[in-house]
């Protein structure tokens, strides 16, 4: 009998979750243990089923996909599994998270991208980290699109800021841009003061780990040190400086 992480599927779709169930299962490491027609199913399945993580489509006829991760997440039922919901695009990434999600993943990934994205949330939600504080480089997600003057200028805030340099900047104007930043051996705290204190920022807030691990995928060209825990912050611009832009701030 296959051993692996246990995978529930939902999606109103039965060609999408065929579909799922066919690249899911070419991996030895994944198991999927069933799969629901709607939110309301997987609701009343995910006890009984155990999954270590759910796959929620984000549009679904009645309850949506967001919807339902708050009631598994946050309306009592406790549930253990972690939920990656899965978009056409990133305009629900905020409200995601705030309803529970471990991550939220674009629909056209590859087979190899999607079981490392599960393995990826599964691990880094599962796996105690060291807890020291420091952090050595620092990745800023633009999930949506910024125009180039206004990527240049708050790269420029950023090196000024954070007092480094920008190792790599990479982008799609599909799914947004990536930079990154290599530092010192800084406690995270003192990183977070400095981006307080950047003017063009409205607040920051922290993420759970293992957000966003196929966006940024999606974003770069290469990915350093996967196996290494993240703590993802959202950075909300002002709106004089960028209007509805947010940045997901991973910080290895």
């Amino acid at each position: 009998m296959k051993k692996g992480i246990k995978i529930l599927l939902v999606d109103d779709s039965e060609v999408v979750r065929s579909g799922l169930r066919v690249m899911l299962e070419a991996e030895e490491d994944v198991d999927v243990v069933g799969d629901c027609t709607s939110a309301d199913e997987a609701l009343s399945q995910a006890g009984t089923l155990s999954p270590d993580v759910i796959l929620m489509d984000m549009d679904m006829p009645g309850m949506d996909g967001i919807e339902a991760t708050r009631c598994l997440k946050r309306n009592g039922l406790n549930c253990e599994a972690d939920v990656i919901i899965l978009a056409e695009c990133t305009d629900y990434l905020v409200n995601a998270l705030d309803a529970g999600a471990a991550g939220y993943l674009p629909k056209d990934m590859s087979r190899q991208e999607l079981g490392q994205a599960i393995r990826e949330v599964y691990e880094r939600e599962h796996l105690p980290t060291d807890g020291d504080g420091f952090v050595e480089q620092v990745e800023l997600l633009i999930p949506q699109p910024a125009d180039a003057a206004q990527l240049r200028r708050f790269a420029g805030q950023v090196e000024a800021t954070l007092q480094a340099s920008i190792v790599e900047t990479v982008g799609s104007w599909h799914w947004g841009a990536a930079i990154t930043v290599l530092l010192e051996h800084t406690r995270l705290a003192g990183v977070l003061d400095r981006l307080w204190s950047m003017p063009d920022l409205e607040k920051v807030e922290e993420l759970p780990t293992g957000v966003l691990p196929s966006l940024v995928g999606k974003f770069r060209t290469l990915l350093r040190s996967r196996t290494i825990p993240k703590t993802r912050l959202l950075v909300t611009l002002k709106e004089t400086s960028v209007p509805g832009q947010e940045l997901a701030v991973a910080l290895n």
